[in-house]
């Protein structure tokens, strides 16, 4: 079924369209674009919008939408992290030059933002409904944007085609186990506790500590090093030996 050009423009707010209520344009995100076109459409082809079909949207109109909710780039962070809230993505934010009264072990001038999104949490619930087979990795990053000082850290499945899924992110100005235990606990209020077979880091135990801080338990869990951490450190050995 073809969406109606009037829809289109009511959408993308397009120069050509006389309709006042804007949206694309605004920047208003794409979940609550579909939520408002849905409660108003009533039985036709907008009422099953997709995001696919904004995007195309956004494609047929040329639009080049600024995806920044604010100039300034701290309150653009908490405006994105009240979406996320909304969403019901969020896990945990703490601003820098914030106090949390309950996770006092993480000084103010951290950063901390963790979410789950909602295919995310799908996949995870339904790996966990086979945790006989549930693998788990962490690892993190750096240097993922032009913000300097700030480090993602993902968790990942293994799916049954044995292929790592990113079930949830956090990005921090430090990763220590304060962090990934209040991470990891969030995501614990979230699904429960998570009991994985098999829990992969790099050769730092900093992860390996907070995912049995939190995590551990009655279950023995097999704690493996990643295979590209493993060959760095073996290459690192091989080199600093005399010979």
């Amino acid at each position: 079924m073809v969406l109606p050009r009037s829809e289109k423009d009511r959408i993308a707010a397009s120069k050509s369209s006389s309709c006042s209520q804007s949206m694309i344009m605004q920047g208003i995100e794409h979940h609550k674009i579909l939520e408002r076109v849905r409660e108003t459409s009533g039985r036709n082809r907008t009422s099953i919008l997709e995001k696919k079909d904004i995007e195309n949207i956004i494609a047929a109109y040329g639009l080049s939408v600024n995806q920044s909710h604010h100039s300034d780039d701290s309150t653009s962070v908490r405006l994105i992290a009240q979406d996320m809230k909304d969403a019901g993505e969020l896990l945990y934010f703490k601003d820098q030059g914030e106090l949390d009264p309950q996770n006092t072990e993480i000084p103010s001038e951290e950063f901390v933002l963790a979410f789950m999104k909602e295919g995310q949490q799908l996949m995870f619930s339904e790996q966990l409904k086979n945790t006989e087979k549930l693998q788990v990795c962490m690892d993190s990053t750096h240097c993922i944007s032009q913000y300097t000082g700030f480090q993602l850290t993902t968790l990942m499945t293994i799916t049954d085609l044995h292929q790592g899924f990113p079930v949830a992110f956090l990005i921090s100005s430090t990763v220590n186990t304060e962090i990934v235990k209040v991470f990891l606990d969030k995501i614990k209020d979230r699904m429960g506790v998570v009991q994985a077979q098999v829990f992969m880091s790099d050769d730092d135990p900093l992860f390996r500590n907070a995912w049995y801080a939190t995590m551990g338990g009655d279950i023995t869990v097999k704690y493996l090093n990643c295979s590209w951490h493993t060959d760095r450190a073996f290459r690192k050995s091989i080199s600093s030996s005399p010979i």
